[in-house]
């Protein structure tokens, strides 16, 4: 819980592992609390609830936010475009910064995906839209009959 409402607060999001969701809030560039959420492959179905509960379990508000980190690929097809357009809404709604990070190392660890993330944050000066990052076509088949 945070009692300091001055902390620069953000929001990290991570979608590009496989049945896996990683939903971090950061506090002056440590991490406060998390939530991983393991699933099948909907597991991003959970992506809304878990920013509510994660914002309720530590008493903030989302006007709080300062600004919003999200992988942006490669992983998931579904997945990154759900974690993009949630970032995007709620960037565009609470009027704050969001900035995507291209994981094409394919690095696993979330503290180094999240310093990155941090130190692109420092340098956005204006609120700009992000994009998934794809690094091959979907894989969509036709429905079994």
């Amino acid at each position: 819980m945070l009692k300091n409402k001055k902390n620069t607060i953000y929001l990290y999001l991570n979608t590009s592992k496989n049945r896996e969701l990683d939903v971090f809030l950061i506090s002056n560039n440590k991490q406060i609390d998390k939530i991983i959420q393991t699933g099948d492959y909907k597991v991003t179905e959970y992506l809304l609830k878990l920013i509510e509960k994660i914002l309720k379990n530590n008493k903030i508000d989302p006007s709080d936010l300062k600004g919003i980190i999200t992988i942006t690929g490669p992983g998931p097809f579904t997945s990154l475009r759900i974690a993009v357009a949630v970032a995007n809404a709620l960037s565009y709604s609470l009027h704050i910064p969001v900035v995507g990070i291209q994981n094409k190392q394919k690095i696993e660890d979330n503290d180094r995906l999240l310093k990155l993330g941090l130190k692109k944050m420092k340098l956005s000066k204006s609120i700009k839209y992000i994009s998934p990052f794809y690094d091959r076509g979907p894989n969509i088949t036709l429905a079994k009959k």
